[in-house]
């Protein structure tokens, strides 16, 4: 299976500039926070992909899990060239999913014309999942995904989340130790 992006649901496109973080946190440091439009994902990302951001949820459907619409949202510094992996963008996708098996999913992912580096296990004192990574993607870029539950009981929601990169540091993990998922509102 072929995942460019799970882009699904995405309506509008709006610029955002958030004040910079000061926390120091690793990865991301002075970063930009984002939040959805339903207020449960917020992330923080690097300073110069926060220029756009999609905010309006995903449907799972796109990485073969059950239809539906979930919040999600995608920012990025080019959210038009977001699904092309032969285009330059440095951006982060984080979608969640009430159903199905996130972490299967993201393992049966293939992305043709990039080299599988295979993957790792990730943990934090919230989440726990598996990263998989891809280097050489048309265009040179970099791609990294990955499945995410919480540490806690219950396992859900999961999330998935997808980092693309031209090069440089790779600021997954501190992405992902920013993650922040709230119960329904």
């Amino acid at each position: 299976m072929a995942v460019a992006a799970a882009a699904g649901v995405w309506l509008g496109v709006a610029l955002w500039r958030g004040a910079p973080d000061t926390s120091g946190a690793s990865g991301a440091a002075s970063g930009v926070r984002v939040v959805d439009a339903t207020g449960r994902v917020a992330v923080r990302v690097p300073d110069g992909w926060g220029r756009q951001l999609r905010d309006s949820g995903w449907d799972p459907a796109t990485l073969g899990l059950p239809a539906g619409h979930e919040p999600g949202l995608a920012v990025a510094d080019d959210l038009t060239h977001w699904q092309d992996l032969g285009a330059g963008v440095d951006g982060v996708f984080v979608g969640l999913s009430e159903h199905g098996d996130v972490t299967a999913r993201v393992a049966a992912v293939a992305h043709p014309g990039c080299h599988d580096d295979g993957g790792r296990a990730w943990a934090d004192g919230r989440w726990h999942g598996r990263i998989r990574s891809w280097s050489g993607c048309p265009g040179g870029g970099l791609l990294t995904e990955a499945a995410l539950t919480p540490a806690g009981a219950g396992g859900q929601p999961q999330v998935y989340v997808q980092v693309r990169r031209e090069g440089g540091d790779d600021p997954t993990d501190g992405i992902l130790r920013s993650l922040r998922v709230t119960q329904t509102r």
